[in-house]
């Protein structure tokens, strides 16, 4: 048994605000201080240099890819510049509950802070790859209710939405080629570029201006992949240039 003991001192409600008032300050020299104590425990060797690692990390709110912390750590303290022991230092955060790495579909291997007592999901943005935290206490109750239904013993889980965030919607024209529409993307199809010829085409496949369309597969190695009403289609990219779309909220069909 170790000789220290974990404290939640933070909490996430649904706003994502802290409602014990806790300083952040505060919350990080505890953790700083019970990772110490552990690093003694396992008589971890470079302790100084991995608590030094660790007050960089903790002066972050958001999460760092290894990349991204190398950069912070040489504008702040390039001594401590070595790939190889940053990596191992935030393994051991992980390993020790410090740390939780996340690794999402768009991106490299991120880090962020594990603070006990506290759980969220995750929107990512899969233009910009900005990731955005949440939190919904409701949410938390259903995920309990359903899994209740089933019989179901929820040791831990996690929630990562996939779309694009306000500011990369903002920055699109109202209507773009369909080749352009994103992956999982719901459009709506407004003008058809070109002659009859690109109209009669789309018209034996069941699309016309006004169709919606889910965007099942859009890569540079293969044809386009869309829905239309239940039924996968194939276009290849000289007919998807002709198609221009709108995006299709999901948002204005749920309310």
């Amino acid at each position: 048994m170790f000789g220290f003991s974990f404290r939640s001192t933070k909490s996430k409600s649904d706003q994502g605000v802290d409602p014990a008032g806790v300083d952040p300050q505060t919350q990080h020299q505890q953790e700083r201080e019970q990772f110490q104590e552990v690093l003694q425990s396992f008589n971890a060797t470079r302790i100084e240099e991995r608590l030094q690692v660790l007050d960089i990390f903790l002066s972050v709110e958001e999460h760092l890819t290894l990349t991204g912390l190398e950069g912070i750590i040489r504008t702040k303290r390039p001594e401590l510049l070595d790939r190889e022991f940053l990596k191992e230092t935030m393994e051991m955060f992980c390993q020790f509950g410090f740390a939780q790495k996340q690794l999402f579909e768009t991106q490299e291997a991120v880090y962020e802070h594990h603070h006990l007592g506290m759980h969220h999901d995750h929107f990512i943005c899969t233009r910009c790859g900005r990731i955005q935290e949440f939190a919904n206490q409701n949410l938390e109750k259903l995920q309990h209710e359903i899994a209740g239904q089933f019989q179901f013993h929820p040791l831990q889980h996690k929630m990562e939405i996939y779309g694009l965030c306000a500011a990369c919607m903002a920055q699109r024209e109202p209507a773009l080629s369909l080749q352009y529409a994103a992956n999982g993307e719901q459009v709506r199809i407004v003008k058809i570029l070109g002659g009859r010829e690109a109209q009669a085409r789309l018209s034996d496949m069941g699309l016309m201006v006004g169709s919606c369309l889910e965007i099942v597969s859009n890569h540079s190695s293969g044809p386009l992949i869309v829905a239309s009403k239940g039924t996968r289609l194939a276009i290849n990219a000289g007919l998807a240039k002709k198609i221009m779309v709108a995006h299709d909220c999901r948002h204005e069909h749920e309310s």
